[in-house]
């Protein structure tokens, strides 16, 4: 069992090093960590739907030079079998503008197993809804947890 410990902390390599590549904004480094597949797809907080490598690329690359972010995982769980693993994360996004508004967002990571590296494969970025947003950040300020 070991080896799959280790096998799954490395999908979160790739899930620190996605931060990372936005916070910098970096697309070409956003886009080494995508599976080499044209059936990869992306929804975006901002609400596009991007599909293909190209699409992704050319919409985040948008977004990105647009309202630069910075993402910060609130409350992360954690889905695996052996070549997939899904990320279910509320995530704070603070803007790189000071005078900007961070907002709250649910976000889900598909990840696959591909030639001993784990890659995204699926991206689903929904703003969470203003009640929902509150609630989670009472929890928050209270010390319950984000979502008990």
């Amino acid at each position: 069992m070991p080896r799959f410990a280790r096998l799954f902390e490395a999908a979160a390599d790739t899930l620190n090093a996605f931060y990372q590549a936005v916070a910098e904004g970096n697309i070409d480094s956003v886009m080494t960590l995508w599976i080499d597949e044209e059936f990869a797809t992306c929804i975006s907080a901002q609400g596009a739907h991007l599909h293909g490598l190209d699409g992704i690329r050319a919409g985040l690359a948008k977004e990105l030079e647009a309202a630069p972010v910075t993402i910060e995982p609130l409350d992360i769980r954690v889905y695996d079998s052996l070549g997939t693993v899904v990320y279910a994360i509320a995530e704070a996004h603070k803007p790189a503008d000071p005078a900007g508004v961070s907002r709250l967002i649910f976000t889900t990571y598909v990840m696959v197993h591909e030639r001993g590296e784990w890659r995204i494969a699926h991206l689903h970025a929904s703003p969470m809804p203003d009640a929902a947003a509150g609630q989670f950040a009472a929890k928050m300020r209270h010390g319950q947890g984000p979502l008990h």
